[in-house]
């Protein structure tokens, strides 16, 4: 069988350019037969706006987190996969606050021990992925959104691989038809989902 692979999406735009380079993606990975979970992060149902820091994921010996909504049980299938992938569009300089909301509360997948100044979690063996696309060059929107991600990705003590999309505008269609980044898009599914 396959690896398994989760891939969360922030793109609030359904047919935008961010989902036709995820659509790319997972064909790679259904090459090597990936079971791939495709989670559109953009319009998951949450009864707070990000993490509102209420420390019940701190206070429960599980890694998951305390609020109950359509959030949680995505969070709680993360440890469970062999990848991990973000897909956000650049707005702003940063990722999409539909994806960002989500990212905030996997705050609830570590445990911190303040007292001994360490902590842990169950996520060291994922291998984690970033697809971003950006209206404008890579620098500055697209190196700084894979940077957030680096840092993130780097504190549990993993690395990350990107595929960066620059020139992709969300005011004209020119990448749906756009053979060379499809290619690129599917060879980085491929890579992804590969068995070692």
């Amino acid at each position: 069988m396959g690896k398994k692979i989760m891939i969360l999406s922030g793109s609030p735009r359904k047919n935008g350019n961010t989902n036709t380079v995820v659509k790319w993606f997972v064909e790679g990975c259904k090459n090597t037969e990936a079971d791939v979970e495709q989670i559109d992060a953009a319009r998951l149902k949450s009864k707070n706006n990000g993490c509102i820091a209420c420390l019940g994921c701190q206070k429960s010996d599980r890694y998951e987190c305390a609020v109950d909504d359509e959030i949680k049980p995505v969070l709680a299938r993360m440890p469970e996969k062999d990848v991990v992938v973000f897909a956000t569009p650049v707005y702003f300089f940063g990722p999409s606050a539909q994806l960002k909301l989500l990212i905030d509360r996997m705050y609830s997948l570590i445990k911190f021990d303040p007292a001994a100044g360490g902590y842990s979690h169950n996520l060291g063996h994922l291998k984690w992925g970033l697809i971003a696309t950006a209206g404008g060059d890579i620098n500055p929107g697209l190196s700084l959104v894979e940077q957030v991600f680096k840092t993130s990705v780097g504190f549990i003590g993993s690395e990350l691989e990107s595929l960066l999309i620059p020139f992709a505008s969300m005011y004209n269609d020119d990448i749906k038809q756009n053979a060379e980044l499809r290619e690129r898009a599917m060879a980085f599914g491929r890579k992804l989902s590969a068995t070692e």
